[in-house]
């Protein structure tokens, strides 16, 4: 009986556990249209479904409205509502009903735009940021054209549909990890719960995170979820464990099983990948020449490299950029004077500055110095010269002088004799 009930016990094992582990090994099946998960510390891709293909970000938008708030904007500015807060054209779905003329802090309505995922507050702080939702715009694409996030373009600050305002699940996952890197994004997307002042009543004033995995998961501490009717239902979140964390993107997923997805995706982003250090930080990456003299090139920060376990560690290049366009001539110690670029494969997964190991003065100085005292030393010798060449020249005019006058008076003497010999033949 008791080698039955091991036998028994050994198949129940087998088969309840081997599944899990091939469960983790496969990635997981994701049922929105597009997705990327993204490791932060090397921005390295760990899974994707149709990761450049455009799709509606729906208010995952405010992802970028809130960085450039946090980017450009006065923390300690209070915000004036204008009148087109009563245009439904552009301010229509969820809301905090701000009406022109209202003043709130600029903090709060950035907590409005983040957390409520308050339409009416996006476009409050893209007008007073950019001077109107036009400019606001403009600044969006470029700040997107910046973080490398180059198959995206936005039309409005909120997220709503418009024709043309598209994202990638890459560019997404780009902009939320260069967001969440902002340290006030950050605090601000993983806040549950925050109250705001309002003068009004009977209006929204406890801003409550709609991102539902924020509340359900220990391990998720951000960032943005979004919905319309053409986008469906967007998530971008980010996890954090073990002393890693991963960014997920969820484009166009039909329902409330988004939430579950990005959970498997976090599962096997954690279990199945690892990081190791490529390049630590100080590591000399290059090399300059300034002045006849070498000047390494070092990072301040260590290069991280994700590979998968069990599995020969990707092949990651760098790529060194000069940032000057003309030959240094001297350089200070931690100067930045060109960048390192990061590639897996074709894919730029990372840039660093690249820092100057020492000082370099510049030889023009040494060459002032050293002239000014040649310039003194033949000025000098040149007056010296001059008054000798006076004083000889002196000499010389008085000895000609003296012996002019010597002539003078030794032909006055043969005058005065032969007229006195003359004097006396007469006579």
């Amino acid at each position: 009986m008791k080698f039955i009930t091991a036998i028994i016990l050994a198949v129940y094992l087998t088969f309840s556990f081997t599944p899990i582990v091939n469960a983790q090994n496969v990635p997981p099946v994701i049922r929105g249209e597009g997705a990327y998960l993204i490791d932060v510390a090397s921005g390295q891709a760990l899974y994707t479904k149709n990761p450049d293909k455009q799709l509606a970000p729906a208010s995952t938008t405010k992802i970028m409205t809130g960085l450039l708030a946090i980017e450009k904007g006065n923390f300690s500015d209070k915000v004036t509502a204008s009148s087109t807060m009563l245009n439904n054209k552009i301010v229509y779905g969820t809301q905090i009903y701000l009406e022109p003329g209202e003043v709130l802090e600029f903090k709060d309505l950035l907590y409005a735009t983040l957390l409520n995922s308050a339409n009416d507050a996006a476009v409050a702080l893209a007008e007073h940021i950019g001077n109107g939702v036009p400019q606001f715009v403009d600044m969006m694409n470029q700040r997107a054209q910046e973080i490398g996030a180059t198959q995206t373009h936005f039309v409005n600050p909120s997220g709503l549909t418009e024709e043309g305002h598209v994202t990638t699940p890459h560019d997404l996952a780009l902009i939320a990890r260069v967001a969440y890197q902002n340290p006030v994004f950050a605090e601000y997307v993983r806040t549950k719960t925050q109250p705001i002042s309002r003068a009004k009543t009977d209006v929204p004033v406890l801003m409550v995170n709609q991102n539902k995995l924020l509340w359900r998961d220990p391990y998720v501490d951000g960032i943005k979820l979004g919905y319309t009717a053409a986008a469906k239902n967007c998530l971008v979140a980010s996890a954090s464990k073990d002393g890693r964390q991963l960014i997920g993107v969820i484009l166009k997923s039909p329902g409330s099983e988004i939430y579950t997805d990005m959970q498997a995706m976090f599962e096997y982003g954690f279990t199945q990948f690892n990081n190791s250090v490529l390049k630590p930080s100080g590591s000399i990456i290059s090399s300059i020449t300034v002045n006849d003299e070498p000047v390494d090139l070092v990072i301040d920060h260590p290069i991280i490299v994700t590979h998968k376990l069990n599995e020969q560690q990707p092949m990651l290049s760098l790529r060194v950029t000069p940032l000057y366009t003309r030959e240094l001539t001297s350089v200070d110690k931690g100067q930045v004077v060109a960048k390192v670029d990061v590639r897996d494969g074709d894919t730029l997964v990372n840039t660093f500055p690249l820092k100057t190991s020492r000082n370099v003065e510049p030889v023009s100085s040494s060459i002032d110095s050293l002239g000014s005292s040649h310039l003194s030393w033949i000025i000098g010798s040149i007056m010296v010269i001059t008054v000798i060449g006076l004083i000889i020249n002196n000499n010389q005019r008085k000895k000609a002088r003296y012996w002019r006058r010597q002539a003078r008076l030794s032909r006055r003497k043969d005058l005065t004799g032969s007229i006195h010999s003359n004097h006396t033949k007469m006579k």
